[in-house]
């Protein structure tokens, strides 16, 4: 395997960067290549073929409780962003690439009240709180890669807006986060209005855990999200750079089966019983 390390600076923080090329082990294999760009944990890998210079693949892109720098920055929210940008303009170096494929199964870490953790799924996470939006589709611009699914995907935000789209009563799973979610739900008449009432709440993705996925799955009308994305590289917004220290930047109803909520919980009950401050 033929691989090349090394360290790319900016302002006092310093990412690793290894390039390698896979074994061929039979003459019908494609030489890939791979770069990864972070630190400690290399939180970004591309897997990319050179006789197809313009198409990459996104292997990963994991930041959570990861060493992805050397340094003070702490990669989340719009460092996330930048670390992003920062891999697509590295890879930009090897091969002229204007597209880049990948599988959004993207997560983030949340504490509970008992200081337990589980997996938040971004991409459902993000479709509420986005107004049926990914993660990847609000920073990026990327869109599903089916033309059928991209179609049905952008249809999904009209139903934000669309009273007829949200029950008339919701469980929010927990005793406690009826208490304190039932008096906004039955004063707000769109999913719209609601999600932007609750969200600037303390702590909302512990407060949101036992319910996000039964939520988005009734705004979606029991249709899925799609899985396979594309970004153009060459359409993507522009990302002004962040201030490494932190600063400024510069430059519907249908039931859903239990087993679905708080699903990586190892407990339903513990989790619909739990005490949310």
């Amino acid at each position: 395997m033929e691989t090349e390390n090394y360290r790319i600076k900016i302002n006092d923080n310093i990412f690793h960067v290894q390039k390698s090329v896979s074994k061929i082990y039979t003459k019908k294999d494609i030489p890939y290549e791979f770069l990864k760009i972070g630190g400690k944990d290399m939180c970004v890998e591309y897997k990319y073929d050179k006789k197809n210079p313009t198409y990459a693949e996104l292997q990963w892109l994991h930041t959570d409780n990861r060493k992805c720098v050397e340094g003070n920055m702490e990669i989340k929210k719009e460092n996330t962003v930048f670390l992003f940008w920062l891999s697509v303009q590295l890879l930009k170096k090897y091969i002229p690439v204007s597209k880049i494929e990948f599988l959004d199964n993207s997560h983030f870490v949340c504490k509970l009240p008992n200081q337990s953790t589980v997996k938040i799924f971004l991409n459902h996470y993000s479709f509420l709180f986005y107004n049926g939006h990914t993660w990847y589709d609000t920073k990026f611009g990327a869109y599903p890669l089916d033309e059928n699914q991209r179609n049905i995907y952008f249809s999904f935000s009209e139903n934000f807006d669309n009273p007829e789209c949200k029950p008339i009563s919701f469980d929010f799973m927990n005793d406690g986060l009826n208490d304190l979610f039932q008096p906004i739900w039955q004063k707000t008449k769109t999913w719209k209005e609601f999600l932007q009432k609750i969200n600037k709440i303390p702590d909302i993705c512990q407060k949101s855990y036992p319910w996000y996925l039964k939520a988005s799955n009734i705004i979606r009308k029991n249709q899925p999200l799609p899985e396979k994305w594309m970004i153009d590289c060459d359409k993507m917004k522009n990302i002004e750079f962040v201030r490494i220290n932190g600063g400024r930047k510069k430059n519907f109803s249908t039931f859903v089966y239990d087993i679905s909520i708080c699903c990586d919980y190892p407990n339903n009950i513990d989790c619909r019983n739990m005490t949310f401050c």
